[in-house]
């Protein structure tokens, strides 16, 4: 994992078409995103990130427990099984329009 990445979000506008545009530049590299993507994106970065602090969430309780070494590693391969499973069930996998009527994708 890299420390101290340097990146920047900033919006933008096409000149041709005028459309809304997000712009990513990391490490000096752009990456031109639609609205929808860059959203997309966002909440996929904010659904790994708590997934994350689940994950070590669990490790440490084990770390602190009583329970014997690789407990955790087992618990944790069956929750991330559990945890895809319930990803492709429909209450997931629904997405919210800007009128907020749900559309499953």
């Amino acid at each position: 994992m890299q420390k101290n990445l340097a990146f920047s979000v900033e919006s933008a506008v096409t000149k041709e078409d005028r459309e809304p545009l997000v712009v990513l530049t990391i490490e000096g590299k752009k990456v031109l995103f639609s609205i929808a993507q860059a959203r997309k994106i966002a909440a996929d970065i904010v659904q790994q990130a708590a997934r994350s602090e689940a994950d070590a969430m669990i490790f440490k309780f084990f770390n602190d427990s009583k329970y014997p070494v690789g407990a955790a590693n087992a618990l944790m391969f069956e929750f991330r099984l559990f945890r895809h499973k319930l990803d492709t069930e429909p209450i997931e996998s629904t997405v919210v329009t800007p009128s907020f009527d749900p559309k499953p994708h």
